[in-house]
């Protein structure tokens, strides 16, 4: 690897990173609880806020990626980022966190909410430019035959965040306040921020819009394609995998580790210290990113030598089948935590083919809105899944809920699978009819 291509993919792979870090809301959740007393249909409204400010964002911002040079929005929406947990900060400084500010539908809400409130949508909007920038600055960025293990670098540094965020904060608690734990992160965030503008700014990484880039090559392509079956046809069924994905990942995400608790329920003893299931199920949630960090590093490999399609089908086909053995089987504590492994593995460490086949299908003046849109609706339609799952679990069981995730991740490999038909999607690289 080049010394210019080695800085870009750490460039571009710490601002993934910091992205999926600053998802500090859900594992501060219990703090807040004993801390502010707000009911849980509150605190989740927190983490809602956060997620609705990213989801409606990354469509806008898709399209100012494809007008205007990447390196005028990436470093102020990350230090966007920072400035919404600052104001999540402040809020005890700002009102009185007991006074009510509003009712509504009867239903009390403090001052401290709603500036809590704010900052998380203001955080998260910030967090929205990262996804329609940067996967078209990875892209642009690797020689052709390096796309996949570019990839997979930037998918892996957004599931070591992920682990990361958790750990993060169950270490800083322990000496500092929640309001303080927000203030270090905004602090970071404006930091990391004004750090990036002249890292981007340096030359280094091309941060030109696609649509440019085309034309100063000579190469000026039509935004949309004449033919169907080179964008319209695979971008629907890439909608389908992105929307039957969200549903399956966050339902998973939510409930895995309560599902951990529930049906298995295993503990840790070590002479006198006993692990209890619940920091157990933590320990193994935390485990199944840190698989998938990996693997998501050997899939790019696998992407710049096969087929992304195939390769995409074969792992999440994989994945599927990993939960149901998990949803149906009775296993031991090493079976189980060999399943979980399994299931990192293959259901977040295929993110570098579904990348690729995105970015073969985006023309070059759509490449940010194309992941802007397709992350927007997926954003968007997750937001039922902990709630639909939730209720099947209530009303039959947690085993039985996660099959019903399986189904939905059996509709994502068809919609994958059908762009191997030509009626469908055109490859590059193919012959017209």
């Amino acid at each position: 690897m080049y010394d210019g291509e080695l800085r870009t993919t750490v460039v571009l792979g710490s601002v993934h990173f910091a992205q999926h870090v600053f998802r500090i809301l859900p594992p501060l959740l219990p703090v807040l609880a004993l801390s502010l007393g707000y009911p849980l249909w509150q605190l989740g409204a927190l983490v809602s806020l956060y997620f609705a400010g990213s989801g409606f964002g990354q469509a806008p911002m898709g399209v100012l990626a494809d007008r205007h040079d990447r390196r005028l929005i990436v470093p102020p929406s990350v230090a966007a980022m920072g400035v919404g947990y600052l104001v999540v900060a402040a809020a005890p400084r700002l009102t009185d966190p007991a006074a009510v500010a509003l009712v509504v539908a009867g239903e009390p809400l403090t001052g401290g909410f709603l500036v809590m409130g704010a900052g998380s949508l203001v955080a998260g909007l910030g967090a929205s430019a990262v996804h329609p920038c940067g996967y078209p600055l990875v892209v642009a960025n690797a020689p052709p035959e390096r796309e996949g293990r570019a990839l997979g670098g930037w998918g892996s540094a957004a599931k070591l965040g992920d682990a990361a965020a958790p750990l993060a904060v169950a270490g800083l608690v322990l000496v500092a306040a929640w309001h303080e734990v927000f203030l270090l992160f905004g602090a970071v965030g404006l930091c990391y921020g004004a750090a990036l503008a002249p890292a981007l700014s340096a030359g280094v990484v091309d941060t030109r819009p696609g649509g440019r880039r085309a034309a100063e090559a000579g190469d000026p392509a039509d935004a949309v394609p004449a033919d169907r079956q080179d964008y319209v046809y695979p971008f629907v069924a890439l909608l389908v995998f992105f929307v039957a994905r969200a549903f399956s990942e966050k339902g998973l995400k939510s409930f895995l580790p309560t599902f951990l608790v529930t049906a298995y329920g295993y503990t840790l003893v070590v002479g006198e210290f006993t692990l209890p299931a619940e920091s157990l199920a933590d320990v193994y949630f935390t485990a199944v990113f840190l698989v998938a960090a990996v693997t998501t590093l050997v899939t790019g490999w696998l992407v710049d030598r096969y087929d992304p399609r195939a390769v995409l089908v074969a792992v999440f086909a994989a994945a599927t089948g990993t939960l149901v053995v998990l949803a149906t089987g009775r296993l031991s504590p090493v079976a189980l935590l060999a399943v979980l492994a399994a299931l990192g593995a293959a259901n977040w460490g295929w993110v570098p083919a579904r990348d690729a086949i995105t970015s073969d299908v985006a023309p070059p003046a759509r490449e940010g809105r194309t992941f802007g849109y397709l992350h927007t609706v997926s954003h968007l339609f997750s937001a039922v899944a902990p709630v639909g799952i939730g209720a099947v679990a209530g009303a039959t069981s947690l085993r039985e809920s996660f099959l019903v995730l399986a189904a939905a991740m059996v509709v994502a490999v068809a919609a994958v699978a059908a762009l191997f038909s030509e009626r469908v999607y055109r490859s590059p690289g193919a012959d017209p009819e």
